[in-house]
């Protein structure tokens, strides 16, 4: 056997070194992004609900009794939240005469045939998915 060091230009088993590996593309940047935007938009989305107001007043029907997150004004809009509490409870301000599946704005007169013309009453409104309002009168 010979000595590899005896024939130049053959590389001894030990300065042999591996090759570098490919350099990966931007993709998987990409997609870490984005997932972590998705993940900073959830929070933001559940902290904002929580924070200024959301819609537990989803499964409300007549007879419930609400509260709200906001004091609501006697003329105009209110942005508020909404919530669904025991009649007995010092937070609940209104009680639902009424639920309208299919409507989403403060503006709906859907609210107007449960009342007579002078009395006071409230619409509270929620456009998610198809929409609905409550038609609320104000607790004594």
């Amino acid at each position: 056997m010979t000595n590899p060091v005896d024939h130049p230009g053959f590389p001894l088993a030990t300065d042999v070194r591996p090759e570098a590996p490919p350099k990966k593309g931007g993709a998987g940047r990409v997609i870490v992004a984005v997932v972590v935007a998705i993940i900073v938009a959830l929070g933001v989305y559940s902290l904002s609900s929580l924070l200024l107001g959301g819609d537990d007043a989803s499964d409300a029907k007549a007879g419930d009794c609400i509260a709200s997150d906001q004091d609501v004004k006697d003329q105009g809009t209110t942005e508020t939240g909404a919530e669904v509490v025991d009649c007995a409870s010092a937070d609940a301000k209104f009680t639902v005469v009424a639920r309208v599946d299919g409507e989403g704005s403060t503006q709906s007169k859907a609210c107007d045939k449960f009342f007579k013309a002078e009395e006071v009453f409230y619409v509270f409104a929620n456009s998610a998915g198809d929409g609905y309002v409550l038609c609320l009168r104000p607790q004594a």
